[in-house]
C-alpha cells in the first residue's frame, strides 16, 4: 500500500514501514501538489495479483478532500467515490495502473497502485464430441454470418474466412444409383433418417467404392451411401426383423439427406459462439469409420490396434483392449483426470428425472468408451461373483453417484454423472483433465436418432455457459467438437496427397494433410481370421456373389492394405475452443484431427516429449488458437438472447419428416 501524507511542510510517502521524505526521495508517487492541509489519499488492491479474468477490490481512503475521482492507465474509465473514499470490484484484461486522485480546499493529492494480471495459465482442459456431423453439413454457411455480424476480422487485424460451401452451392453434386443428380440443400427439419459412417461406406463416399492407391478422389459417395443404407435399413433380415432395428423406416430411400446443410437459423447458438471463439476448418476425425472406433482412437492417441469396427456391438468382442490410453499416461505422471458421463447404457439420461426410475434397468453402467479399455476395470465395473463387494477406490453406484436403482462399482474421482460437472465447474475443482461423453441417442445430435439437432445444442450450451459463468473460467480450454463425420457431405478430401477443384485456394490453405495422416502404430486393419473378429483384426472380406463388398484393405492393392490408418481420415468436424486465452475470430487452415487434443494434454501437463503414438507425436501444438499475453476473452462473450433455442424443441421433428 502508498499512503500519502503531510507533515510540517513537508511531503512523506510510506511505502509499508518504511518513511522517507522528500528531501531523500526525489519523485514520490501520489503527491502531485498541496497546500498545507491536512489532505491525504491511500489507494490499495486485494488482491494485487489476478489470473486473467480474475477481479480485485480497491480500497479508497481519504481526508480533508471534497471530491475522490479513480482512473487507470488503460482507458478512459472514471468513477466518482464519495469525499472519504470507498471500496470497487474491478475485473483487468491486463496489468493495469489505477490513481486515486482527491481534492479539496485548493490541494491535490494522488495515489496509485497496481494490479498485476498474470499471463494466461492453462490448469483445466475440457474436451466435449458430440455425434456425426461434418463440418460443412453444420458449419459450411459460416461465411455469411460471420460478414453480416462483422465477425470477421481477428484480433491481429486481418480478415479470416471459412471454407465452407457458401461459394459452392451450384457447384457440387452427388447422384444416386439411378443417375439423379442432387445438389446442397438448407435442410427444413432438425431431424432427418440415419446415414452410415462406417468403414466401407465412409471409403465409399470418398471414392464409389474404389480403395486402390492411385484412386481418385472425387468425394462423389455421399448420396450412393445413404441411398444404400436406407435401402436396407427398410429390409428385414431371414428371420422378418428389421436390419436396424431401432431406426424405424427410412422417409428418404433416395440418399438425398446426404446433401443437406445447416445455417444459423437452427444453429444459432454454434454460430455465434464459432463465430467469437476460435476454430478450425481442417480438423478431422483419426479414423475413416463410425463413432466408437474414432473415440477409442481419441483416447489412445489415435490407434485402434487394426480395429476399424466398433468392438461391442458389431464384433462382439468380449475382450476388452490393451491399447494405453491418455488415462494410464495421466495417471503415470500424477495428474488428475475426470470422465463425465451423461447417460447409462439403457440410454436413461443422469440429468432426468426419471433416471433412475420406472423402466429403467437394474446394473447397467454408464455408458461412456472408456469401458471398452482393460485399464477402465479398476475404475468402474458391474458386480458379479468376481467382484461382489466394490474394492476401494471403487464405491458402491448408489451412494457414490446417487444411482440407487443400479448396482455398479465406481471410483467417483474418476468417473461420474454429467450433474458432477456441472458442481465441479461452479466450485473451481474441475481435475486437469475433463472427457465429456454425450447423452447417447438423447442429446448427442446423432442423425436417426428420433431427436431434434436443438436439443443438443442446448445440452452443449448448458455446459459451455455454466463454464463461462463460473471461476473456473480464467484457467480453462474447452474444445468442443463431433467424434466423426456420421455420412453428411463434407467437400474436403480425408485423404494425403489430395484436393479437388471445390477446395478454395484463395484462401491459402494448406490441403495436404500429410503431415498428420501417419500411421499411428505398427498395427494395419486386416482380415479376420475365419471371421471371427481379434481384438486386432475384425475386415470383412466380402462375397460379391452374395452382393456383399469387402471391406477396404481386405485385398493387398487397397490403400489402406498398404498404408495403414494412414490412407485416409474420417472426414472434416464442426468445432470450436472455448477459453479466455482463445483469439477473437480466428480460423485456423492447419490440418489436425482429435489427437491434437490429447497432444496439448501431454505438452500442458506432461511434457513436450510425451506422445502414445506417432499420430499424436505429428500433431500441431495449437498455440496458434491462443493468446495467453492479453487473453481476449477474459470477459466472456454474452450469447443474444434466445440463443439457443428455447427449450430445445422442433415441433417438425417426428418419424414422418426424416427426410430432405
Amino acid at each position: 500500500m502508498i499512503r500519502i501524507r503531510i507533515q510540517a511542510g513537508l511531503f512523506f510517502c510510506e511505502f509499508g514501514a518504511l518513511v522517507a521524505s522528500l528531501a531523500m526521495l526525489s519523485g514520490c508517487v501520489g503527491l502531485v501538489k498541496a497546500n498545507n492541509a491536512p489532505l491525504s489519499v491511500a489507494l490499495s488492491a486485494s488482491p494485487r495479483v489476478v489470473h486473467p479474468g480474475g477481479s480485485t477490490t480497491l480500497t479508497i481512503k481519504a481526508t480533508g478532500a471534497l471530491q475522490i475521482i479513480l482512473t487507470n492507465n488503460v482507458d478512459n474509465t472514471t468513477v466518482s467515490l464519495p469525499a472519504n473514499g470507498g471500496m470497487v470490484g474491478v475485473s483487468p484484461s491486463k496489468t493495469t495502473s489505477y490513481t486515486a486522485t482527491a481534492t479539496g480546499n485548493n490541494q491535490t493529492a494522488a495515489a496509485e497502485t497496481l494490479v498485476i494480471v498474470n499471463p494466461g495459465v492453462v490448469n483445466h482442459v475440457l474436451f466435449l464430441m458430440q455425434e456425426n456431423r461434418t463440418f460443412d453439413s453444420y458449419f459450411g454457411m459460416l461465411n455469411p454470418y460471420r460478414k453480416a455480424n462483422n465477425f470477421e476480422r481477428a484480433d491481429d487485424g486481418k480478415l479470416y474466412d471459412v471454407d465452407g460451401v457458401d461459394d459452392k452451392l451450384t457447384k457440387i453434386a452427388n447422384s444416386d444409383d439411378q443417375g439423379q443428380s442432387f445438389g446442397l440443400f438448407k435442410l427444413t427439419s432438425t431431424c432427418i433418417d440415419d446415414d452410415s459412417s462406417a468403414w466401407l461406406q465412409s471409403y465409399g463416399d470418398v471414392n464409389r467404392f474404389d480403395y486402390k492407391v492411385d484412386r481418385a478422389i472425387l468425394m462423389d459417395g455421399f448420396v450412393h451411401t445413404a441411398e444404400g443404407f436406407a435401402q436396407f435399413c427398410n429390409q428385414t433380415n431371414q428371420n422378418g426383423q428389421p436390419n436396424c432395428p431401432g431406426l424405424g423406416a427410412f422417409t428418404d430411400t433416395a440418399g438425398q439427406r446426404a446433401m443437406g446443410y445447416y445455417d444459423q437459423g437452427y444453429l444459432n447458438y454454434y454460430y455465434f459462439m464459432a463465430s467469437q471463439f476460435a476454430l478450425s476448418d481442417r480438423w478431422f476425425s483419426p479414423v475413416s469409420s463410425e463413432s466408437v472406433p474414432n473415440r477409442i482412437a481419441t483416447m489412445t492417441g489415435g490407434t485402434t490396434q487394426g480395429l476399424v469396427h466398433d468392438p461391442g456391438s458389431e464384433d462382439h468382442l468380449t475382450q476388452q483392449l490393451n491399447i494405453p490410453t491418455i488415462f494410464q499416461e495421466l495417471d503415470s505422471a500424477h495428474v488428475s483426470w475426470k470422465i463425465y458421463y451423461s447417460s447409462t447404457q439403457d440410454q436413461c439420461l443422469v440429468t432426468a428425472t426419471n433416471c433412475p426410475g420406472p423402466g429403467v434397468g437394474v446394473n447397467k453402467l454408464p455408458a461412456t468408451t472408456f469401458e471398452n479399455f482393460a485399464y477402465s476395470a479398476q475404475y468402474i465395473y458391474s458386480k458379479s461373483s468376481i467382484h461382489p463387494t466394490c474394492v476401494p477406490p471403487t464405491q458402491n453406484s448408489g451412494t457414490a453417484v446417487g444411482d440407487p436403482a443400479n448396482s455398479f462399482c465406481i471410483d467417483p474421482t474418476h468417473v461420474a454423472p454429467l450433474t458432477q460437472l456441472f458442481t465441479d465447474i461452479k466450485s473451481a475443482t474441475l481435475p486437469s483433465f475433463s472427457y465429456i461423453e454425450p447423452g447417447y441417442s438423447n442429446d448427442d445430435e446423432h442423425p436417426g436418432s428420433n431427436q431434434s439437432i436443438l436439443k443438443g445444442q442446448l445440452s452443449t450450451a448448458t455446459i459451455i455457459n455454466a463454464l463461462m459463468a463460473s471461476p473456473s473460467w480464467q484457467d480453462s480450454v474447452l474444445f468442443f467438437s463431433y467424434d466423426e463425420g456420421g455420412g453428411p457431405y463434407d467437400h474436403v478430401p480425408p485423404v494425403s496427397g489430395h484436393s479437388n477443384d471445390n477446395t478454395d485456394p484463395s484462401l491459402g490453405i494448406t490441403t495436404d494433410i500429410s503431415s498428420i495422416a501417419v500411421n499411428p502404430d505398427g498395427f494395419n486393419p486386416c482380415v479376420a481370421p475365419g471371421g471371427v473378429p481379434t481384438v486386432h483384426c475384425d475386415l470383412n472380406p466380402g462375397n460379391l456373389a452374395l452382393g456383399q463388398f469387402p471391406d477396404p484393405g481386405a485385398n493387398p492393392a487397397d490403400a489402406p492394405a498398404q498404408q495403414g490408418f494412414a490412407a485416409q481420415l474420417g472426414f472434416r468436424l464442426p468445432n470450436m475452443i472455448v477459453s479466455p486465452f482463445s483469439r477473437r475470430h480466428y480460423v485456423s487452415h492447419s490440418p489436425m484431427d482429435h489427437t491434437a487434443v490429447i497432444k496439448f494434454v501431454e505438452n500442458r501437463f506432461i511434457g513436450p516429449g510425451a506422445h502414445l503414438t506417432n499420430r499424436d507425436a505429428a500433431q500441431p501444438d495449437l498455440a496458434e488458437f491462443f493468446d495467453f499475453q492479453n487473453v481476449p476473452w477474459a470477459n466472456p462473450p454474452i450469447p443474444p438472447a434466445g440463443t439457443p433455442v428455447p427449450n430445445g424443441n422442433d415441433p417438425n421433428c417426428h418419424a414422418a419428416n426424416m427426410g430432405p
